[in-house]
């Protein structure tokens, strides 16, 4: 195992996975400009490197983050200005492109509120797992700003356009049941179980083929802006990719040979 302590934020990468978790409690893990650089790092990090295999991002405390630090400005003292929100914004933007754009699945363990830029840094992951506590807030309007970290991207792709309108103009939560309903989320489990189910699935994906899941994922996020037919040829080309890895001749000799694969991620 290899654990890296940063002041706010934990890293920890054990068995192929990497558990990233937000670690200002007493702020409820509202995020600083260092945690955007961090995270942003990271990802990059992870996905170039073949230990990591599945990556998991949660937080300690009573709330998954409340997103921007706006008591203490985040690290950059001129945050409630213009200019300042709007360089914060492209710093959430680097973050948000760095997480959906890394070629290893990412799991959001939300283990209560998710606000404002809380709420979209689980947007911007693959797959959410929610307790039973969790509630979801975009906030933005409520402060008098706008939703940034991808939320007017994600969020109408999941519920539509007329659902994402309702929940951004009013900035009323919803419980982690009515996110389930909606798709925002992929499954709620016990307040105890949370890390559990999330290691488990993490180890399910992370025994995978990981270069296969990392091609599927920006398929998948292409799909939204391309035609059928560039659609097909992004399919066949990365078809032609996949068919270069070492986990596709796993995958059929395993077939072949009539026993389970063993990827190795590569």
């Amino acid at each position: 195992m290899r654990r890296l302590f940063m002041a706010d934020t934990l890293f920890d990468v054990k068995d192929g996975i990497a558990i990233v978790t937000l670690n200002r409690p007493e702020k409820l893990n509202s995020l600083t400009m260092v945690q955007l650089e961090e995270l942003s790092q990271k990802a990059n990090e992870f996905e170039q490197d073949d230990a990591v295999r599945a990556i998991i991002i949660t937080a300690t405390g009573k709330g998954f983050s409340t997103g921007a630090d706006l008591s203490g400005g985040g690290g950059r003292p001129d945050m409630t200005t213009g200019m300042g929100m709007k360089l914060s914004a492209h710093a959430y933007g680097r973050m948000c492109f760095a997480l959906a754009n890394c070629e290893k699945p990412i799991i959001a363990a939300v283990n209560g509120v998710a606000a404002g830029a809380g709420f979209n840094l689980a947007l911007s992951c693959d797959i959410i797992i929610a307790t039973k506590n969790a509630r979801f807030i975009q906030i933005f309007v409520r402060r008098g700003l706008v939703p940034d970290l991808g939320g007017t991207y994600f969020l109408p792709r999941l519920v539509g356009l007329a659902k994402a309108k309702e929940l951004m103009f009013t900035g009323d939560p919803i419980s982690a049941e009515e996110a389930l309903t909606l798709g925002i989320i992929n499954r709620i489990v016990e307040d105890a179980d949370l890390m559990t189910e999330a290691i488990a699935l993490a180890n399910k994906i992370a025994q995978g083929a990981t270069r296969s899941i990392g091609m599927i994922k920006r398929l998948l996020n292409r799909s939204f802006n391309s035609d059928l037919a560039t659609q097909l040829d992004f399919e066949a080309a990365y078809q032609g990719l996949a068919a270069t890895t070492d986990d596709f001749n796993e995958g059929v000799c395993s077939f072949m040979e009539k026993r389970a694969p063993r990827f190795c991620g590569k």
